[in-house]
C-alpha cells in the first residue's frame, strides 16, 4: 500500500521520507508551492496553487485513491485537518474522523463538549448581532470576539468599552464567529503528543504576556520543569480535555489555559495539531524530541522516541511581534552560547505593519538554561543586547494635524 501526505509546509520544516525512512511503503506527496524543489525520491508528486482554497486537492486524492490506493492520509496543518478527516471517511480509511477534527477545531463545538468537565468562559456562537448584544447584557464587558475556527490570535477582538462595541457592530459581525466572556489572569500552554485519548508525552509552557496581548508585546514562553507543581496539575486538567473530545486517533496537541487570581484553571482552546511559534522547536531543544516526526511516525505505525521525563535544562522562547515602522537595524547572529536558534524575520529596509497573528514576528530566539532563574536571567541579558541592536523606525500619519507619531 501507500501513504498520502497533504502539506503546506518547506522542505526544511517537513522531511517526510527522512522521518519514514524505515517504512517499507510507497509516499505520494500532495503539495503547495512553499515546499520549495522537490528533489526526494516520493513515488507521486502533485503540486497545488492556492493550497487553502483549492477543492481540487480532495478531488484528485479520491481519483488517485482509484488508480493507487494508499492507507493513510497525514496532514499536519490544521487547516488541512477537516479536509483530511473528510477523505477518511469517503474512503473509511483510520486517523482523525470528522467528529473529531470539527471538535478540535470549532471552538464553539469544543466548548460545549469541554465545559460539563473543565471551566470554561461563557461562550455563544453568533449567528446576529443581537446575540452579541444579548451576551453582553447578561456577562458585561470585556468580552471576546474571535472566528470559530481561528489561528494564532488573528482577527480578535478584545471589546473593553462601549466605544469599542458600536465599532464592531459598525464594521459588522461578518459570519463564522463566537463570543466568550474575558478571563483575567495567566496564559500557559500545553504541548504532547496523545495516542487516542492518552497523553503520552506533554510539555507545559508559561506565557510572559497576557492572554491575547501577544500581537502588542514581546512575549515570552518559558517551558516549566516537569517537577514543578502546576506542570502535573494542567497535565491533569488536559488530560480531562481530551477525554471529553472525540478521539483523533495519534496526534500531537496544542492546548492553552488560563490560570486566574484565584487559582482556577479556565479552559482557553486545543488544537489537535503541533503549537506554532517556535514553541515546538523550543520543546526538541529541552526534551530533544521533534514532535511533528513521532506524529508522522505514530500514525504510519512505526516506532517511536518519545524523550526521558526529567530533561537535562529547560528552554524557552522569544518573540518580537511586528509593528509599523521600518527596519533600520537588526543582528544577523547572536553572540551567546546558551541560544539555541536565532530566526530573523526581517530585512533591513524593510517597511512593517502591525502583527496579525501570534506567530507575525520580527524575530524568534531560543534559549536554554539550567533552570528557570538562569534562563531569566539569560533572557534579559538577551533583552538588553536587543534593546542596543534592533532599531526599528516608527511609522507616522499622514495627515495635517499635529498628532503624535504611532508607534507600539
Amino acid at each position: 500500500m501507500a501513504v498520502l501526505i497533504l502539506n503546506q509546509r518547506r522542505r526544511a520544516f517537513a522531511p517526510y521520507l527522512t522521518w519514514l525512512e524505515d517504512l517499507d511503503e510507497e509516499v505520494y506527496l500532495y503539495t503547495s508551492p512553499a515546499y520549495g524543489e522537490i528533489t526526494e525520491p516520493f513515488a507521486l508528486v502533485q503540486v497545488f496553487d492556492n493550497w487553502v482554497s483549492n477543492d481540487r486537492v480532495e478531488i484528485d486524492a479520491l481519483r488517485l485513491y482509484e488508480e493507487h490506493p494508499y492507507r493513510l492520509i497525514i496532514a499536519l496543518d490544521e487547516s488541512d485537518l477537516i479536509r483530511a478527516a473528510r477523505l477518511r471517511e469517503r474512503l473509511h480509511l483510520p486517523g482523525q474522523q470528522l467528529e473529531s477534527a470539527v471538535a478540535y477545531r470549532d471552538k464553539a463545538v469544543m466548548k460545549s463538549l469541554v465545559s460539563p468537565q473543565v471551566s470554561c468562559p461563557a461562550f455563544r456562537r453568533l449567528a446576529s448581532p443581537l446575540h452579541l448584544y444579548d451576551f453582553v447584557l447578561e456577562h458585561g464587558l470585556p468580552v471576546v470576539v474571535k472566528p470559530v475556527d481561528g489561528m494564532g490570535s488573528m482577527n480578535t477582538d478584545i471589546i473593553r468599552t462601549r466605544e469599542q462595541l458600536n465599532d464592531v457592530w459598525e464594521r459588522g459581525l461578518g459570519s463564522g464567529l463566537m463570543v466568550e466572556a474575558y478571563v483575567e489572569g495567566e496564559m500557559y500552554e500545553i504541548d504532547g503528543l496523545m495516542m487516542g485519548q492518552e497523553i503520552r508525552f506533554a510539555s507545559v509552557g508559561k506565557y510572559s504576556c497576557k492572554p491575547l496581548e501577544i500581537l502588542q508585546q514581546d512575549c515570552f514562553v518559558e517551558l516549566l520543569s516537569p517537577g514543578c507543581a502546576v506542570y502535573e496539575r494542567l497535565v491533569h486538567e488536559v488530560q480531562q480535555v481530551i477525554e471529553a473530545l472525540p478521539s483523533p486517533g495519534v496526534s500531537t496537541f496544542h492546548c492553552e489555559m488560563f490560570h486566574t487570581p484565584e487559582d482556577e484553571w479556565v479552559f482557553c482552546e486545543i488544537a489537535s495539531r503541533t503549537a506554532g511559534g517556535r514553541i515546538s522547536e523550543s520543546i526538541s531543544a529541552m526534551y530533544d524530541v521533534d514532535l511533528n516526526r513521532e506524529w508522522v511516525r505514530g500514525q504510519c505505525g512505526l516506532p517511536l522516541k518519545l524523550p526521558v521525563p526529567r530533561p537535562s535544562q529547560v528552554a524557552g522562547v522569544y518573540l518580537m511581534p511586528k509593528r509599523p515602522g521600518t527596519v533600520k537595524t537588526i543582528p544577523q547572529t547572536l553572540p551567546f552560547e546558551w541560544v539555541k536558534e536565532y530566526v530573523p524575520r526581517v530585512k533591513e529596509g524593510e517597511q512593517l505593519d502591525a502583527a496579525h497573528s501570534s506567530v507575525d514576528a520580527v524575530m524568534t530566539v531560543i534559549i536554554v538554561g539550567e533552570n528557570s532563574a538562569s534562563l531569566q536571567v539569560r533572557l534579559s541579558q538577551l533583552l538588553r543586547y536587543l534593546e542596543q541592536e534592533v532599531q526599528i523606525l516608527p511609522a507616522y500619519k499622514e495627515d495635517t494635524t499635529n498628532e503624535a507619531p504611532v508607534t507600539s
